[in-house]
């Protein structure tokens, strides 16, 4: 699987936005409303995977053949409200049923190549993530203010700092 991974990026404006990096060359920058859009549509995907692993597991529960129950989760799919790409691009999620186990997963792209598989957790954890960054991106910009206007630091090492924060949110400078 290929690191996806989300974080508070700085615009040359002074600005922080959600970034979702997709791999060392591949990003997308979030305002506000897109990363709540993005957020819930990949929550929404997870949810599908879900709903169809159940779906089948009942139908095979009361018996009917597997190609009855393909069928049932094709029409079905079919009759859902469009799942809109262009809210996720350049990353599609494909909601799944394994064939072996009957749980529901995603099929991840990344514009238009498969590079893994997350299962609905893993989709909520990622979804989880871009909130937290919403959150998080103002607080940057407000610490980055206090630390060139109030401090007295200079853009680079206010940034640097404001970079570092990472390290104590993650409790990796914490004293035992």
């Amino acid at each position: 699987m290929t690191a996806i991974w989300v974080q508070s990026d700085l615009l040359p404006d002074g600005t922080y936005v959600v970034a979702i990096h997709y791999d060392d060359d591949q990003s997308r920058v979030l305002n506000h409303e897109a990363a709540l859009r993005y957020a819930a549509a990949v929550h929404a995907a997870a949810t599908r995977a879900e709903h169809d692993a159940a779906v089948v597991a009942q139908l095979v529960k009361i018996g009917l053949p597997k190609a009855i129950v393909a069928q049932a989760l094709h029409d079905l799919r079919n009759d859902r409200p469009p799942h809109t790409a262009t809210i996720t691009a350049p990353l599609q999620l494909e909601p799944c049923v394994s064939a072996h186990r009957g749980v529901g997963y995603l099929e991840v792209y990344v514009a238009g190549r498969l590079v893994g598989q997350w299962d609905p957790d893993d989709a909520r954890d990622h979804a989880a993530n871009v909130l937290a960054v919403l959150a998080a991106v103002d607080l940057d910009a407000a610490y980055r203010r206090y630390l060139i206007g109030t401090v007295g630091l200079d853009r680079a090492r206010a940034e640097a700092a404001v970079g570092g924060l990472a390290a104590h949110l993650n409790g990796e400078t914490r004293r035992t």
